[in-house]
């Protein structure tokens, strides 16, 4: 809420914060990202022999009867009034926050007491948004819980507002409601030292409130639980495929193999029968079909009749 009273206190406590933190005699300057500033060192070229400033113990920029400004992070961007030799810094960022020290020497001899300046440069604050969790209890009230949530921003206060109540400080809020208190409006305001913005929402407690903590729970589970299960049934369901095909080709390739040998140790056994069989005689026939019956084979070898190996029958 821009220029109200509430923002003014916001900013005079900032301030106020500021000065019982770096104590008094110490310069604070705040700036936006983008700005320039211009740090002033007290000193009157008149009389001074010497002068530097330093930052972060490093000598950004000095005097010794000529101005020069050393190689820093603040290239380019800095310039030296060769009269007041006051410092100023163009297009600020977030990193040039930090302690200048200013110290000089008298054309006298003597030293002149160091001075410190306290810059601090702050986001700007881009958007605000509301962040509502709102979980039904059991004896049908509400817990509500809202964050002032900011995108781009930095050294940030937050006031909240909801009804006649007012929340100071923090980015986070939490309260109850029931059905009966309807629809309740809420106001963030997120400020620093060179931007303030608002947000506001509107909350309600009902029977068919979304819970949170049950969401949460089926996101838990959907993803730790129902996904690496599912995985694991397809990866074993895989295997087993793979497992029962490659037994199926080495069941095939073994039940081949035997065959083979049977058939090998059947030739044998018949060749060497009818080696054996050296007394008779079986006539070989041509483009005739003989159906051989031989059963009687062994029997003809051990009572060793001369007939004929097998009964022919000329189809």
């Amino acid at each position: 809420m821009s220029g109200g009273p509430l923002s003014s206190f916001s900013k005079q406590g900032i301030v106020l914060l500021s000065i019982l933190h770096y104590g008094v005699g110490i310069s604070l300057f705040n700036k936006a990202v983008g700005d320039s500033v211009e740090l002033p060192s007290g000193l009157e070229r008149e009389g001074i022999k010497s002068m530097e400033w330093k930052y972060k113990k490093m000598v950004i920029a000095e005097f010794d009867g000529n101005i020069s400004l050393p190689r820093s992070q603040f290239k380019g961007r800095l310039e030296m009034n060769d009269s007041n030799f006051s410092l100023t810094i163009q297009e600020l960022s977030l990193q040039d926050s930090g302690e200048f020290l200013v110290s000089a020497a008298s054309n006298k001899g003597g030293q002149i007491p160091t001075k410190t300046i306290h810059l601090q440069v702050h986001g700007p604050i881009s958007k605000v948004v509301i962040q509502k969790e709102i979980t039904l209890l059991v004896n049908e009230s509400c817990s509500v819980w809202l964050l002032c949530n900011v995108s781009v921003g930095s050294n940030l206060s937050y006031t909240w507002e909801r009804g006649n109540d007012t929340y100071r400080d923090d980015e986070q809020i939490h309260f109850s409601l029931s059905p009966a208190d309807g629809d309740i409006s809420v106001t963030c305001t997120a400020s620093n030292s060179v931007s303030e913005k608002s947000a506001s929402a509107t909350v309600k407690c009902s029977n068919d409130t979304t819970t949170p903590e049950y969401d949460t729970w089926m996101k838990w589970y959907r993803i730790y639980i129902v996904v690496p299960v599912g995985v694991a049934v397809l990866l074993i369901l895989t295997v087993a495929v793979a497992v029962y095909y490659c037994r199926g080709r080495f069941n095939m390739a073994a039940l081949t193999d035997d065959t083979r040998m049977k058939d090998t140790r059947t030739n044998s056994q018949v060749m060497s029968i009818y080696e054996n069989v050296d007394d008779l005689a079986v006539p070989r026939l041509n483009k005739v079909r003989v159906k051989y019956e031989c059963s009687h084979l062994i029997y003809l070898k051990i009572n060793k009749t001369k007939q004929s190996l097998c009964e022919r029958e000329t189809m």
